[in-house]
């Protein structure tokens, strides 16, 4: 009969430091998450705020301002979606879950 090898499974705990790093570590990564949030909904705001702007002016220096925008909240969320057509109303969303 076949019989496989067990190697016995150590039973040696994680250093302070070993579990200070790790800690570290996932410290970064979670800011990292939440800076790109913040980011996000600062440009978000910025965008909301220029193509309101541009409503109210159809000033042609806004309009560019939009559309680099909007080419940014994309850069930062692959599911942002803008469809800009200046003639009528934009329509933005982001796709899939709304954070």
């Amino acid at each position: 009969m076949f019989q496989r090898r067990v190697t016995p499974i150590s039973k040696k705990r994680p250093s302070g430091s070993e579990v200070s790093e790790a800690r570290f570590k996932k410290f970064v990564k979670d800011f990292s998450v939440y800076e790109r949030q913040l980011t996000y909904a600062k440009t978000m705001d910025s965008f909301l705020d220029l193509y309101s702007a541009w409503k109210r002016t159809h000033r042609e220096a806004l309009k560019l301002r939009v559309v680099m925008m909007a080419f940014e909240l994309h850069r930062l969320d692959k599911d942002f979606t803008c469809d800009i057509s200046f003639q009528e109303d934009a329509v933005c969303e982001k796709s899939k879950s709304d954070a």
